[in-house]
């Protein structure tokens, strides 16, 4: 025998979908939308001033710490790379290995 949802069990359900939805909301609001796509944040700031083909000969060469001079340097020439983004441009461009796609194609 099939139950019915009882008005409660309905209410708790819609709840649950609005908790859910509130988080996720909150979520975005408090993260860059830009740290969240490292890479396009790459490939929009970096473009700017220079071809990717420079981005992508550095590719698997430096390490993070290389990346964090280079991306504080271009940043100090104007990129548009905002102090919250950096820690995931500089972990995204250090875990790349060489040819890797959008910088490389």
């Amino acid at each position: 025998m099939r139950r019915t949802p009882t008005r409660r069990s309905r209410m708790l359900a819609t709840l649950a979908v609005s908790a859910a939805l509130a988080a996720v909301a909150a979520f975005s609001l408090t993260v860059p939308a830009t740290a969240q796509d490292p890479a396009g944040t790459v490939m929009s700031a970096c473009t700017k001033c220079h071809n990717t083909q420079r981005i992508c000969a550095n590719l698997g060469a430096k390490d993070k710490a290389a990346w964090n001079t280079t991306v504080t340097r271009m940043m100090g020439k104007g990129a548009q790379v905002s102090e919250a983004e950096k820690p995931a441009v500089v972990d995204w461009l250090a875990a790349q290995q060489p040819g890797a796609k959008p910088v490389c194609q």
